[in-house]
């Protein structure tokens, strides 16, 4: 009975050991040694050594699970919160799109009257901006929106740890934000881009987000505060021109639309 005191009592202290190099093991490894310790047989028949050997198996799993938790655990953790983040961050891109699809299905902005209509700023959407400067949609397309502020973009919706913003084709062939920046109409009812990015550096705000007119969502990982905050937003062209687009990648593996919302046969 001795030696297999001895052996059983050998096997949990190995398993305490084992438990500070994979530190998953040291929740089972509570299981083992409290069911190990309280079938110890009684004194005489307790072996001297069984005792101690439990006790360095308990220290080492208390270890092992204080470095689960301050690791992995709180790893874990905030990959969790990112993914959350992310999945709002999306969800409102998303809102954004749909406003566009209504502009473009309803024809809101149609100078040219062939009843597609033209993309619209994030203010025209708003309500707060007249369309290309003239009457403002009433009811707008999307409503409980903070006021806008100024960022290095141009003006954006701080919203959830995120700010909101949407690039148009001006005259020039470039992408802007500014309502002001004269917009190519015609281009616009076919093309517009959307970014989402860290309002400020937290955890779980470590991604910024890419929408096009076409519902392709791209990804990108902040990079030494690339993307945080007012100051550092991406570029309306960050997803798309060649120095930049290699730092974005589908998200989630979502494919874009074949066809959009109110084109035209």
């Amino acid at each position: 009975m001795h030696r297999g005191v001895i052996v059983r009592s050998a096997v949990v202290a190995a398993f305490g050991i084992a438990a500070i190099a994979v530190p998953k093991l040291a929740f089972p490894g509570v299981v083992v040694v409290m069911l190990s310790f309280l079938t110890l047989p009684a004194a005489p028949n307790l072996p001297r050594a069984a005792r101690p050997l439990h006790g360095v198996a308990a220290l080492f799993i208390v270890i092992a699970l204080g470095r689960f938790l301050s690791g992995e655990a709180a790893l874990g953790i905030v990959e969790g919160g990112t993914r959350a983040a992310g999945q709002r961050a999306v969800s409102r891109l998303r809102e954004l799109l749909f406003a566009q699809d209504s502009a473009r299905r309803l024809a809101y902005w149609d100078p040219d009257a062939d009843g597609v209509g033209s993309a619209l700023s994030l203010g025209e959407l708003l309500g707060v901006d007249g369309m290309r400067g003239e009457r403002r949609l009433a009811p707008p397309p999307l409503e409980g929106y903070p006021a806008l502020e100024e960022t290095a973009l141009g003006p954006s919706a701080n919203i959830g740890g995120f700010y909101f913003a949407i690039c148009l084709p001006r005259r020039d062939g470039t992408l802007a934000v500014q309502a002001k920046t004269p917009v190519d109409d015609e281009l616009a009812e076919r093309r517009f881009v959307a970014y989402a990015w860290p309002s400020r550096p937290a955890p779980g705000l470590s991604r910024a987000y890419f929408l096009d007119e076409h519902e392709r969502i791209l990804v990108a990982s902040a990079k030494a505060g690339k993307r945080f905050g007012p100051d550092a937003p991406p570029r309306c062209d960050d997803a798309l021109a060649e120095a930049t687009r290699g730092d974005w990648r589908p998200w989630r593996n979502k494919k874009p639309r074949e066809k959009l919302i109110g084109e035209r046969p």
